[in-house]
């Protein structure tokens, strides 16, 4: 997806930001996920990421207009973006789905690292799939209002080994358009 100095200019920005760790375990009874890692949230409108998010979306509103019919319930709009860096030997995240706030689809656009990421059917793991995370690839989740259902595919990150930093884009379900 991306031009090596893309990449690397994506990454050398990410790298000068101070993150903000994500450790501990939220959810009840069966819906518990633990996580190990890093977050930055706050871009400057300047920003390389500001300029990727808009170029990133252009070339997706160019894709789905070719198809004739919006695969979308509501006009897609990344309004969401965070960084997320994983360190080598921490636990990553275990399977889970993403929040009901996300909706139509998700991205996640892996610039630096080598760790395992896995699709699945629930929360113990059961038939994972390892998807390519190459650096510069992107992984396309789907969202609630994809195709008009409601698909919230389970996924993890694990097995890290070297420092991972992947940029997530969403929609946020309040700024339906």
């Amino acid at each position: 997806m991306l031009t090596e100095s893309a990449r690397q200019a994506l990454l050398a920005e990410a790298e000068s930001y101070c993150y903000e760790p994500e450790v501990g375990t939220v959810g009840k009874g069966n819906r518990i996920v633990s996580m190990e890692y890093s977050v930055f949230n706050q871009f400057p409108e300047d920003g390389l990421y500001a300029e990727f998010q808009q170029a990133f979306q252009a070339l997706l509103d160019q894709a789905f207009n070719c198809l004739g019919t919006d695969p979308f319930s509501t006009k897609l709009q990344f309004n969401d973006l965070v960084l997320q860096r994983y360190l080598p030997g921490q636990l990553g995240i275990t399977p889970h789905r993403d929040s009901l706030w996300a909706i139509n689809l998700i991205a996640l656009v892996n610039l630096a690292g080598q760790a395992e990421f896995y699709r699945c059917d629930d929360r113990l793991g059961t038939n994972a799939v390892q998807l390519d995370t190459t650096p510069g690839n992107v992984i396309f989740l789907r969202a609630p209002g994809f195709l008009n259902a409601q698909l919230r595919p389970f996924h993890f990150l694990t097995g890290i080994r070297s420092t991972r930093y992947s940029l997530g884009l969403r929609q946020h379900i309040q700024d339906k358009l």
